[in-house]
C-alpha cells in the first residue's frame, strides 16, 4: 500500500497530519485495499452472503481499474502543468496520476496561511510559474482569490470530499471522475 509522508514545515506544526498524509480516501490504489480488506472481513462474518460479496467486490473493482485508466487519459495531458491547491490534500492522487503541484496555501484548511507564505506563492504566481491556483467549496476562497489578483492565473475549485454526489454503488468512481474533472477543466482552461 502507498503512503504519502507529509513534508511539515515550522508553520505547520499547529497542524497534526502526523507523518504520513491521512486523506486516504483520495488514493484508489489504497481503496482498492481497503475494499479488500473490508471483503475479507465480512465474508468472515457472514459467510452465508460470500456470493453477494465476492461480486461485489469483483464489481468495485472492475469500475475502479476502468475509472482510473479513465482519469489517467484525462490527466495525461495535463503533467508538468504548475498549480497551487488550497491545502495539503491530494498527494496521493497527484501521484498516482501524475500531477506536479507547486505546493499549497495551507497544511491546515483552518488555518489562514501567514504573509510570507502568500507573498511566496504571489511570487510564482506573477512568474507564470503556474497555471491554476484551487480554492474548496469547502472553505471560502477570498484568499486565494487575492493572491491570484492582477495574475494571468486561472481560479478553479477542488472538492476533495465530493459534497454533491450522491451515495451509491458507483460513487466512489464518480468521485475520482469529479476530481480529475475539476483538475482538467482548469489546467487546460476549459
Amino acid at each position: 500500500m502507498m503512503m504519502i509522508t507529509t513534508t511539515r514545515k515550522k508553520s505547520d506544526e499547529d497542524h497534526h497530519h502526523g507523518d504520513f498524509n491521512m486523506h486516504l480516501w483520495l488514493s484508489p490504489e489504497i481503496a482498492r485495499a481497503t475494499a479488500v480488506a473490508i471483503h475479507g472481513k465480512l465474508v468472515e462474518l457472514m459467510p452465508q452472503s460470500r456470493a453477494k460479496l465476492d461480486a461485489n467486490l469483483k464489481d468495485f473493482e472492475a469500475q475502479l481499474a476502468s475509472t482510473e485508466k479513465q482519469v489517467g487519459n484525462e490527466l495525461a495531458p495535463l503533467k508538468g502543468k504548475g498549480y497551487f491547491v488550497f491545502h495539503d490534500a491530494y498527494g496521493y492522487f497527484e501521484k498516482q496520476f501524475g500531477l506536479t503541484p507547486l505546493g499549497h496555501f495551507t497544511v491546515n484548511p483552518e488555518i489562514q496561511p501567514g504573509a510570507q507564505r502568500l507573498h511566496e506563492i504571489r511570487t510564482q504566481l506573477v512568474e507564470q510559474k503556474a497555471t491554476c491556483v484551487f480554492a474548496e467549496p469547502q472553505f471560502r476562497p477570498a484568499v486565494v482569490e487575492s493572491v491570484a489578483r492582477g495574475t494571468s492565473v486561472r481560479m478553479g475549485t477542488l472538492d476533495p470530499l465530493g459534497t454533491n454526489i450522491k451515495l451509491g454503488k458507483t460513487s466512489y468512481s464518480e468521485f475520482l471522475s469529479q476530481l480529475a474533472h475539476q483538475y482538467a477543466s482548469c489546467l487546460k482552461g476549459d
